[in-house]
């Protein structure tokens, strides 16, 4: 008897290995997929949030449909993607990612329509009584990251023992709506009829006359100031400006003598440094240094604004830039006198951190980094060249 007790005890211990194994098999492969079908979700809803931000600032519909296969293609030959087993699943030109223009009529709600997919807004473009939406719906087919296809139960369980398929979708607000009757040109087609010429593009204010109320940048009428200058638009975009970075941020344009640079910000833009109870909630306008350290005066010098410069001389440093211009509500039209890259950036101007006598350039640009560390917020930017 005492011989079988120790053979009983001693084949308990040898299979507590196994039953372990078994346990380990059972919960971790599982949990392992539901943590990759989470990081793929979150993939897929990050290509149409970037799909749609590159889309909505384009100013044509042909080059926000080009802007969106550049973006969800970038995404698709990624390596992560790859390793998640994400596969695009139809979409424009087969990228899984097709895009949509939401014409809101915020007169009557009923009017509303969902234009799509991939194709222009019918003319003529209302923006009297609607605004315009870009949206991007991306659908991809994921894979389970550890096939458990063979286990009983589980084999068509979706995302564990078969594939599953997300869809995620984005609107951004359309920048240049005019622009949305413009569609790709289709092969074999015929040029329109001189009694129907085919639209050029507009880079009319992306807001009406009629609802300004609700105008999102500071100089709502910018593009018929532009129009009564006769100036010609040659190029434009808009761009983020981080508060936190102290190197100047490219604005992917570059600018010339005898051109005009017009530039302009959103309302809804802030910036500042929340250590100073006056600095936080500051716009691209900035404010005075003596309004910082006592809010009833008016003296004091420009901080906190959003600067720009043509070629600047110290491109990682925007303090320590010596060529550069300030930007706001009151300083949005600038003549540059050199040809180069326009830079924008946020220059918080205080005259106690110049570069010292014996400080070395990278010890200067480290510690203005670490400065700018503290600041939060950024400006939505909107450029416009002319000519």
């Amino acid at each position: 008897m005492d011989n079988f007790r120790r053979r009983k005890a001693r084949g308990s211990v040898a299979e507590t290995p196994l039953l372990m194994l078994v346990l380990f098999a059972i919960f971790a492969f599982p949990l392992i997929d539901l943590i990759s079908l989470a990081l793929a979700y979150g993939t897929v809803w990050f290509v149409a949030f970037q799909s749609a931000s590159v889309a909505s600032t384009q100013t044509d519909f042909k080059s926000s449909l080009s802007a969106l296969v550049r973006k969800a293609s970038d995404f698709n030959g990624n390596g992560f993607t790859n390793m998640l087993k994400m596969t695009p699943i139809a979409g424009y030109n087969a990228t899984g990612t097709d895009l949509y223009i939401e014409a809101v009529d915020f007169m009557d709600a009923s009017k509303s329509e969902t234009i799509g997919p991939n194709k222009p807004v019918p003319p003529p473009v209302d923006l009297t009584n609607r605004f315009y939406e870009i949206s991007a719906e991306s659908t991809y087919q994921v894979k389970p990251f550890i096939d458990l296809g063979s286990v009983p139960l589980l084999s068509y369980v979706q995302g564990l023992g078969s594939p599953i398929t997300f869809t995620a979708k984005v609107k951004r607000c359309a920048e240049f709506p005019q622009g949305l009757v413009h569609g790709p040109a289709s092969p074999g087609s015929t040029p329109a009829s001189a009694a129907q010429p085919a639209p050029t593009t507009s880079f009319a204010s992306p807001i009406s006359v009629a609802s300004q109320a609700t105008e999102p940048w500071k100089r709502p009428k910018l593009y018929e100031e532009i129009e009564a200058s006769g100036q010609k638009i040659v190029d434009h975009t808009v761009i983020q400006v981080p508060a936190n970075n102290s190197a100047w941020t490219y604005s992917g344009i570059d600018v010339a003598p005898g051109q005009q640079v017009w530039i302009d910000f959103r309302a809804d833009g802030v910036w500042g440094d929340p250590n100073i109870w006056a600095a936080k909630n500051l716009t691209a306008d900035g404010t005075l240094s003596g309004s910082i350290n006592n809010p009833q005066t008016n003296g004091g010098y420009p901080v906190y604004y959003l600067a720009g410069s043509v070629n600047p001389d110290r491109p990682n440093n925007i303090y320590g830039t010596n060529n550069q211009f300030q930007v706001g509500s009151f300083y949005y039209h600038y003549q540059p006198t050199q040809a180069g890259r326009l830079m924008l950036g946020h220059n918080f101007g205080n005259i106690n951190f110049q570069k010292g006598t014996y400080e070395s350039d990278a010890t200067f640009e480290a510690r203005m980094k670490s400065m700018y560390q503290a600041f939060t917020g950024e400006m939505t930017v909107r450029i416009i060249v002319t000519q």
